[in-house]
């Protein structure tokens, strides 16, 4: 089985994503301060490598990313009366008899 260049990227770029996410894991379960900030350290490199994955996918037009809006729609804050639920039960009230 032959993998393209894409292939290999791919599954780089998603090994890269695995790993940080399980030094992110690691880091936050971390009790001991200086294994923290080693975790920390590979996890940024982990991140940096990711990066420059991404960014050569993306030059080559193996990762197409759409643009970002550029406005975003207010949300309307106009006021609008709730509406009163119906005085009916839905199902009547069993009666208790003592």
């Amino acid at each position: 089985m032959f993998l393209s260049d894409k292939d290999i990227m791919t599954d780089l770029l998603n090994s890269t994503k695995m790993m940080s996410s399980n030094y992110h894991k690691a880091v936050l379960e971390s009790a001991n301060d200086r294994i923290r900030n080693t975790l920390i350290q590979i996890n940024n490199e982990e991140l940096d490598m990711q990066k420059r994955i991404f960014d050569m996918m993306h030059d080559k037009g193996y990762y197409p990313v759409e643009p970002a809006r550029t406005s975003i729609t207010p949300p309307d804050y106009t006021y609008r009366p709730m509406q009163q639920p119906s005085m009916q039960q839905p199902h009547p009230q069993p009666q208790i008899r003592y």
